[in-house]
């Protein structure tokens, strides 16, 4: 349970860098798609790896 948590919300913070990392380049939404989409996967790795 503790993991599905930690996973969101590094997700969610993720999703918030990739907004103003995104909002410099133009591109706000694609930002926050690209920085949740590389954090859920590197989440799901270590999940698997656990």
């Amino acid at each position: 349970m503790m993991r599905t948590v930690a996973s969101i919300i590094i997700m969610v913070v993720a999703s918030i860098a990739g907004m103003f990392f995104g909002a410099a380049m133009n591109n706000a939404i694609g930002g926050m798609i690209l920085f949740a989409v590389i954090s859920g996967i590197a989440c799901i790795i270590h999940s698997l790896n656990k």
